[in-house]
């Protein structure tokens, strides 16, 4: 039977999505998984259960499997996208030895503290290219684990990443890629897991639990007769090695060339301009990655919260709107636009910074908390939520000239939640000055991973023809010089307030309010 589709699947931190195309980049069908539970044992921990990641993750191929009412043997290859950092243990038979322990995770927290203090955290910037956040993995988490629970990484034989355990689930092979790896342990000299870091870290003792590396564009197993049976894939379909979620999604939005841009602005924000060459900020702001191209290197500055904000203020605040849409049978999104259109740039004087998980780029600061400033009696609830969204494009804003140093930057391939609301797309381009190209599709990071999945059988003979043939931009929108004006003036008052907020964020954190009980 003639291969005729590709199989992008992302690992989201709350859903995964199973996204089927065609050669062409048409989606043939999609399929989201139940939500994901986050676990926190304890203020600031969170975890997950690495076997409902992969009940869920099953559940979603099984899924757009019948949704397309295609013919399994008709896959050529499959691919994969996930979430990066925390720590995935695996014991000798493969079994999770605890759960997950994912990037939003802040106990190590005093390990960072204590680095800072002793210079430590810019000498491991220097050797990896990394400003270190608590979550971030093996070089923060492994040493909390020496000292409170030693017991897990000595029954463990190997840490993997999110998609690299999904994709061991599928093949019974054990990888990840240069992507994951350099999330702070690379060595970009020789392409290897950095012997350095380790050291700096205290955990060279562990060196044997960093699996093999495969480049997200080759095969790194085939689906095992275990997996076909539980998913409906059919056995022995390829699996490339897959990536870091926000390289497959700037992958997947047309960004893979040296100088191009890309944002994906979904529960994080992932912000990255493409480099020939993996040098580190000498002012150690942006952070440096692999991207999930030969040869191609990104800076990127990752804000710890962004569509995530506007997840919360869903939750907690928009129980109408999700009636009135669920009536409608339209999106969240299309009756919220219609709020804050109403509302002017600046939102009546209310600014909001989206930090409500702390912060780790543009700067590093776990305590940095949510903020609306600015508030009088005569403000509606839509000014607070147009600020959510103006509070995540200034936050994007930051993140961008933290990188550029500068530079001029043109056009940002956007991807993620926010590039679904065409609201949210033009106070984007507004508040950065760039123009936002919008892919079309559902999903970026399901279509680099497919991009990568054709790479890896040949049928693309590289990401240009992959990208040519798979990415198809949907709207492009072009900065308002008159809101550019106005957001520069907000951007100025944006800095101020977390300059201001900084020593009250720490007399909080030390005071140990959040843990105060009735």
């Amino acid at each position: 039977m003639a291969k005729r589709y590709l199989l992008g699947i992302d690992n989201g931190t709350t859903t995964t999505k199973a996204t089927l195309f065609d050669f062409s980049g048409q989606e043939i069908a999609v399929s989201s998984s139940k939500e994901v539970r986050t676990l926190h044992p304890q203020p600031a921990w969170a975890e997950q259960s690495m076997d409902e990641i992969w009940e869920a993750m099953s559940a979603a191929i099984r899924d757009v499997i019948q949704r397309s009412k295609i013919e399994p043997e008709e896959i050529a290859s499959i691919s994969l996208s996930g979430h990066g950092g925390g720590v995935w243990l695996l014991d000798k038979e493969g079994k999770p030895v605890r759960n997950a322990i994912i990037w939003l995770d802040g106990r190590a927290k005093p390990y960072l503290d204590q680095w800072g203090k002793e210079g430590l955290l810019q000498t491991i910037y220097d050797k990896s290219g990394w400003n270190l956040f608590a979550g971030i993995g093996p070089v923060t988490i492994f040493p909390w684990l020496v000292d409170n629970e030693p017991e897990s990484l000595e029954k463990a034989a190997v840490n993997i990443t999110s998609k690299d355990w999904t994709k061991y689930c599928l093949t019974g092979k054990l990888s990840t890629d240069y992507s994951m790896a350099s999330v702070a342990l690379l060595d970009y000299s020789n392409m290897d897991f950095s012997d350095e870091v380790l050291e700096l870290a205290g955990i060279s003792k562990y060196r044997h639990l960093l699996p093999e590396l495969v480049p997200a564009w080759e095969i790194a197993g085939y689906v095992t007769k275990e997996a076909a049976e539980k998913t409906g894939l059919v056995e022995g379909t390829p699996v490339a090695g897959g990536a870091f979620d926000g390289a497959c999604s700037a992958l997947g939005a047309g960004c893979y060339k040296v100088g191009e841009a890309g944002s994906t602005v979904a529960t994080a924000g992932v912000h990255v301009v493409l480099s020939s060459n993996p040098v580190p900020d000498p002012e150690r702001i942006y952070s440096l990655m692999a991207h999930n191209v030969p040869n191609v290197f990104y800076k990127t500055s990752m804000a710890q919260l962004a569509a995530g904000n506007l997840d919360w203020f869903d939750r907690e605040f928009l129980e109408a709107e999700r009636i009135i849409a669920s009536q409608r049978g339209c999106s969240i999104y299309d009756v919220i636009s219609e709020e804050i259109n109403d509302i002017a740039v600046g939102s009546g004087g209310v600014i909001y910074l989206p930090l409500l998980q702390g912060e780790r780029s543009p700067f590093v600061k776990p305590e940095a908390r949510g903020l609306f400033f600015g508030l009088g009696d005569w403000h509606k609830r839509a000014h607070l939520l147009r600020a959510v969204f103006e509070g995540v494009a200034l936050s994007t804003r930051h993140n961008y000239e933290s990188m550029l140093k500068n530079e001029e930057l043109e056009i940002t391939y956007l991807s993620g939640g926010a590039s679904k609301n065409d609201t949210w797309c033009q106070i984007l381009a507004d508040c950065t000055g760039n123009k936002m190209r919008v892919p079309s599709g559902s999903d970026s990071g399901s279509r680099g991973a497919a991009i990568n999945a054709g790479v890896a059988v040949g049928i693309f003979k590289d990401h240009a023809e992959g990208v040519k043939n798979m990415v198809h931009i949907r709207k492009e929108f072009s900065p308002i010089p008159e809101n550019k004006a106005k957001y520069d003036k907000l951007f100025e008052i944006y800095k101020d307030l977390i300059k201001a907020s900084w020593p009250i964020w720490e007399i909080t954190s030390s005071y140990g309010i959040e843990k105060w009980e009735k």
